[in-house]
């Protein structure tokens, strides 16, 4: 029997729906952001241009770490939005943006409008939820998982 009090709706555990539901929509923000983000550089710097621009930011190695955060940012985004691969690529948008915050935003404090970390700081902490919790139940991973389930309980002698 669960308990329906105020207060165990406050403090428990959110409902399964709710959680898968909430990641949805916390990935498709995120994929929408960071393809859109990944395309606007491509376009407007191109690999060079981004490869220069890190390596005048004291970026260190940025004939890695150009191309990385270009196509982090152009693959990243729509596997984040699909759910597919979620926990990597989470995982390295979360270093792309840790080295924005490292080698760009620091220096000028927390507000976005001065060059500051608000808005980087953000998506990074968003991707580490997903490269923790996961794409939840309505994505390309979730469907891969519920479908092993149900191998894995078929498979299982009775």
């Amino acid at each position: 029997m669960t308990d329906k009090s105020s207060l165990a709706l406050l403090t428990g555990p959110a409902p399964r729906p709710l959680v898968d539901g909430t990641l949805l929509l916390l990935r498709l923000s995120l994929g929408v952001i960071f393809f859109a983000h990944g395309w606007d550089t491509l376009q407007n710097l191109g690999i060079a241009g981004t490869i220069d621009l890190q390596r005048e930011s004291g970026i260190p190695l940025p004939e890695l770490a150009g191309p990385f955060t270009v196509f982090a940012e152009l693959i990243g985004g729509p596997l984040l939005a699909l759910g597919a691969l979620t926990r990597p690529a989470a995982a390295a948008l979360g270093v792309v943006m840790a080295g924005a915050i490292a080698f760009i935003h620091a220096p000028h404090g927390i507000f976005v409008e001065n060059g500051g970390v608000e808005l980087v700081l953000v998506l990074a902490a968003a991707c580490l939820v997903l490269a923790v919790q996961g794409a939840g139940r309505f994505g390309v991973d979730g469907l891969i998982a519920a479908r092993r389930s149900t191998q894995t309980r078929r498979s299982i002698p009775v």
